[in-house]
């Protein structure tokens, strides 16, 4: 676990950042705990060992990322986990959606007092209007196939019949594979998994391909 004691090292032999960003995530780490005691951002039973159960969990993402040269979306944003976290370590073109005003808001001060350039939606994902996505990207929000229904809502806004299918990335718990199996009978997924490096239980799904029917399962 991560604790106070040489976060910046300890971080950093699982996912590096610069100085420059680790003092960007503990302006975060900063204010968001200044409005833990208002709004609820984050369960409090993580409050703790944020810097491992939501900053480097976020983190772990950045890797899957560097290739994406067009729009990611991070579906129910919340805290700014993992959406926001991937842009003050630099990935450009994210957009976080987030029906919660409040939380909206609080989005917008980690973003102006980082100097990081990311879009707030403040919208239900079904309400989102549709823009060019290459990724998109969720933490802890919904199963799977409530997820890819969301994913389909969004791509069926638009206008053009034959729109490319954007990759997933999501980050699941230990009922990932149950999950996978509720699919069977509608969808097909290709898909890779990986281990999560904060949960022994968890893992990151990177979702290629959504179609009808059974499931290709690419470990």
């Amino acid at each position: 676990m991560l604790t106070n004691n040489n976060i910046y090292d300890k971080f950093c032999s699982h996912v590096f950042v610069s100085r420059e960003t680790y003092e960007k995530l503990c302006v975060f780490h900063k204010i968001l705990i200044k409005w833990q005691n208002s709004i609820n951002l984050i369960s409090k039973s993580t409050v703790k060992s944020i810097w491992e159960r939501h900053f480097l969990d976020s983190a772990q993402l950045y890797k899957f990322v560097t290739d994406i040269e067009g729009n990611i979306i991070d579906f129910g944003s919340g805290a700014g986990f993992p959406g926001l976290v991937l842009a003050i370590m630099g990935k450009k073109n994210i957009h976080l959606v987030e029906s919660d005003y409040k939380k909206c808001v609080f989005l917008k001060e980690i973003a102006m007092l980082t100097e990081t350039d990311i879009t707030i939606h403040n919208c239900r994902i079904e309400n989102l209007s549709f823009i060019n996505v290459d990724l998109i990207t969720c933490r802890a929000l919904a199963p799977l196939s409530k997820l890819i229904d969301y994913v389909e809502i969004f791509m069926n806004k638009s206008l053009r019949e034959k729109q490319k299918f954007p990759k997933l990335l999501f980050l699941k718990g230990k009922s990932y594979y149950s999950e996978i199996l509720e699919l069977r009978n509608n969808r097909k997924i290709s898909f890779k998994e990986y281990p999560s490096i904060t949960d022994v239980h968890g893992k990151i799904l990177y979702i290629n391909k959504v179609d009808v029917l059974d499931i290709k399962y690419d470990k």
